[in-house]
């Protein structure tokens, strides 16, 4: 009977045992945090259905000194954490012992570093085509494999770099991002980013971006040689690529101060002395850069002159030569009749040469000075002349000889005995008188 009694009380006793060790429940609080590098945390363990006090302990998950401060009340032990490491980053685990029975629950806690921007040293300038190399810093990270770095240029990612060989799983480290960029024509005025991503899981992301300060590097206007007609309006457009975007002054070449401030210069009523060089400056806090504009005033042309080059008027199958000048200098002139014409641009001078000149070359000859806005006209009139003919009647000499030759020596003595008495008669005429 002794044994049976002995039976029973064993098999009360281990009923009570497993409905003690039912009964008691363990509360931690909370179950999952993120925090940053340095962070504070209160954790709070409770056990419930322990007739006694109950013995906890704390630490990592991987059994070592968490570093905080614990209190314990009974059935509560609180844990403050007041500088969160990356020791603690995978949880903290809360132990508690009610007698024999002990219960346990774990804490998880993801730790991360992620205290600044992106730091990008400033860039002199972009220029089209030409390759440069560029650097994007991140301080202080935790945990990196979890970390990649995005280069953009405006919108569009042109790298993405993921930290590989990493050294370290448990420290907070600097990454640098270094890159060999050949920026396009296209890219030009768009700003350059690195934005750095911290994925601590599919829904939780930590970014920062920082866009690269550079200096002009690419000047466009909107004519590098505008032309304006004397006393009219004209107005030039300066741009310049940077960040922060460049201001823009105008200058005049040889003034000592700033003629416009801003992306255009205006000139109303131009006149001949606002023609000239003149300079856009772009400026930011990186750099400057400087491009020279000319501006050309037009006003009408002098009226050409025109000319045979000998000054005399041509005879039928001579080479003649006629030109037309300039006082202006260079200008576009036009020299024509007809079907014949001779052009010079640019030039003050221009040469019409008509060889083995005819008869019908001749008449008026137009000359034309002309620029963008005007046209003046010269004229000349040609007249060309026929050649000398020489005559073919002989000297009388040459008659005479050939003559005289020919006649018979009786006709000569017959003529002459005729004029002796012609002079005798008029000898006694004269005597009688």
């Amino acid at each position: 009977m002794f044994g049976t009694s002995y039976t029973f009380i064993l098999c009360i006793a281990f009923l009570n045992a497993i409905s003690a060790r039912n009964a008691l429940k363990m509360e931690l609080f909370p179950l999952k945090s993120v925090l940053r590098v340095g962070d504070a945390l209160e954790l709070s363990c409770r056990v419930n259905g322990c007739p006694v006090n109950v013995h906890f302990t704390w630490s990592t998950t991987l059994d070592s000194f968490h570093g905080g401060a614990v209190e314990d009340n009974q059935t509560i032990s609180l844990l403050v954490l007041s500088n969160v490491s990356t020791k603690h980053s995978d949880g903290i685990v809360c132990k508690a012992w009610c007698g024999v029975i002990r219960r346990e629950k774990t804490s998880m806690i993801q730790v991360y570093s992620f205290p600044t921007d992106p730091v990008i040293p400033r860039i002199k300038h972009f220029t089209a085509n030409q390759e440069q190399s560029l650097t994007c810093t991140v301080h202080n990270i935790y945990p990196l494999h979890m970390f990649i770095i995005q280069w953009l240029r405006g919108n569009k990612t042109i790298y993405t770099d993921t930290p590989v060989n990493i050294s370290s799983y448990e420290k907070v480290q600097n990454y640098s991002s270094v890159i060999s960029y050949t920026p396009s024509v296209d890219d030009l005025g768009k700003n350059l980013s690195c934005k750095a991503t911290l994925n601590l899981s599919l829904s939780d992301r930590l970014s920062r971006t920082t866009t690269a300060a550079y200096g002009p590097g690419t000047m466009t206007v909107s004519s590098n040689n505008p032309l304006v007609q004397l006393e009219k309006h004209l107005e030039i457009t300066c741009h310049a690529d940077g960040n922060p975007q460049p201001g823009i002054l105008w200058w005049k070449i040889g003034e000592s101060i700033p003629i416009a401030d801003g992306q255009k210069l205006v000139i109303n009523n131009a006149s001949l002395s606002q023609a000239g060089w003149y300079q856009c400056e772009a400026r930011n806090v990186v750099g400057s850069l400087k491009m020279p504009v000319q501006v050309i005033v037009q006003g009408p042309p002098n009226i050409p002159k025109i000319q045979l080059k000998d000054d005399v008027d041509p005879i039928e199958g001579e080479n003649i030569t006629i030109l037309c000048s300039s006082e202006d200098g260079p200008t576009t002139l036009i020299l024509s009749r007809k079907n014949r014409s001779a052009e010079a641009r640019n030039s003050s001078v221009v040469y019409l040469n008509i060889p083995d000149v005819k008869i019908e070359d001749a008449g008026v000859y137009v000359c034309e000075a002309k620029n963008d806005f005007w046209i003046k006209r010269s004229m000349i009139n040609i007249t060309v002349k026929e050649p000398h003919h020489i005559s073919m009647t002989p000297d009388l000499p040459t008659i005479i000889v050939p003559v005289a030759g020919s006649v018979s020596l009786l006709t000569v003595l017959a003529l002459l005995m005729r004029y002796l008495r012609k002079a005798q008669r008029d000898s006694t005429n004269i005597g009688m008188n």
